[in-house]
């Protein structure tokens, strides 16, 4: 069946996260996983705010909504 499927198998990443939030903790993962991607998205935010590319700040303001919030449920899920 997986091998005709179109949909990415993401168990790699999974396994490692799932690794990382029994061996450290919640609060651990939230603070270096989810603080470091949001550190470079506001990085990545104020380069364009500074070129005045605000078309990129919409994107990219989407965009990390979607990654933070995907992994912060991700590690909700996954501590219980």
């Amino acid at each position: 069946m997986w091998s005709n499927s179109l949909e990415p198998r993401l168990d790699f990443i999974t396994n490692i996260l799932d690794w990382y939030i029994c061996h450290y903790g919640l609060l651990s993962y939230t603070i270096i996983i989810v603080g470091s991607i949001y550190f470079l998205c506001i990085k990545a935010l104020l380069i364009n705010i500074k070129n005045k590319q605000y078309d990129r700040v919409l994107m990219l303001i989407i965009l990390m909504l979607i990654i933070l919030g995907s992994l912060i449920g991700f590690g909700i899920e996954n501590s219980r």
